[in-house]
């Protein structure tokens, strides 16, 4: 390998190494402090359960923060089902 590919192939990992570290922090503090404004299904829930979703919200912390950014309070899921049940209940 060229010097210019081990260059490339270091910045890749550097860059999945912030965004892991970004991650982590943003979960510690999500889980912490956060988790009850983006679903308020979760207030009461035991330590286990935030220990427990910390892998998730580190893959997934940038939807998560929008999710906060945007102050809904409630996850909505956006599928066929879901739709179907809409346009039905319109319709009566």
């Amino acid at each position: 390998m060229d010097s210019t590919a081990i260059s490339v192939v270091e910045w890749v990992i550097n860059l999945v190494r912030a965004y892991a570290i970004a991650g982590l922090i943003f979960a510690l503090l999500f889980v912490t402090f956060l988790v009850k404004r983006v679903d308020s299904g979760a207030q009461g829930w035991a330590i286990g359960f935030r220990i427990l979703i910390i892998p998730g919200v580190v893959a997934f912390w940038p939807m998560f923060a929008v999710r906060l950014l945007r102050g809904k309070g409630h996850p909505t899921e956006k599928n066929a089902h879901r739709l179907a049940a809409k346009q039905s209940a319109g319709a009566s």
